[in-house]
């Protein structure tokens, strides 16, 4: 077996030390490993089995991890859908007023920022939530090729993009993805990446 073979299981053993000049060593024996097919001192840390599994899973995903490009062009195009979706909505919130309360129709006339921000938050939040929940991604991200993760590239659950979708109300959320990691607040807080689909 190559040095490489042996260190997938001596990383992950309770038995093993770190050593200055050798590296990673057997505890018990203070040498470096030289069986063939398996090593009878062999004991599994599950600890250490799963940190090993998600920095494999991170360095996996980290070359996946979408471009600053295609994230800003996700938010344009999702943008133009979200002001689309908002259009229909107010025009049949516009009729249903129209129809069956008709004294309550000034409300859409006057000028109420407190009404077109909570419109706007529950349109994003139906939207990014429906799409993001069912299909992993919104329809930009089907221009794009992209989908949302989980940090260890898992699907994640309707919870996760509720709180992502959430997320993206902070101020300035919009141009917190544009660090060298492309990795926005509303990633960083519900735990989930946006990648590249082959």
């Amino acid at each position: 077996m190559t040095r490489e073979a042996h260190l997938q299981f001596c990383k992950i053993c309770t038995n093993h030390k770190k050593d200055f000049n050798l590296g990673i060593v057997c505890g018990l024996t203070n040498r470096t490993a030289d069986f063939e097919e398996t090593c009878d001192l062999f004991e599994e840390d599950a600890e250490l089995t799963a940190k090993v599994a998600a920095k494999v899973a991170e360095y996996a995903l980290g070359s996946k991890t979408a471009s600053q490009g295609k994230r800003f062009a996700n938010y344009l195009i999702d943008q133009v859908f979200l002001v689309g979706c908002g259009m229909l909505v107010g025009v049949a919130l516009g009729l249903i007023l129209l129809y069956l309360f008709p004294d309550y129709l000034y409300m859409l006339d006057e000028d109420n920022r407190i009404l077109e921000y909570l419109l706007g938050f529950i349109v994003a939040m139906i939207y990014y939530s429906f799409f993001e929940g069912f299909t992993g991604r919104s329809l930009g991200k089907f221009f794009t090729k992209t989908k949302v993760v989980t940090e260890v590239g898992d699907k994640p659950n309707f919870k996760t993009i509720l709180v992502r979708s959430l997320c993206r109300n902070i101020p300035f959320n919009a141009f917190s993805f544009l660090g060298s990691e492309a990795v926005g607040w509303h990633d960083k807080f519900s735990g989930t990446r946006v990648v590249d689909i082959d």
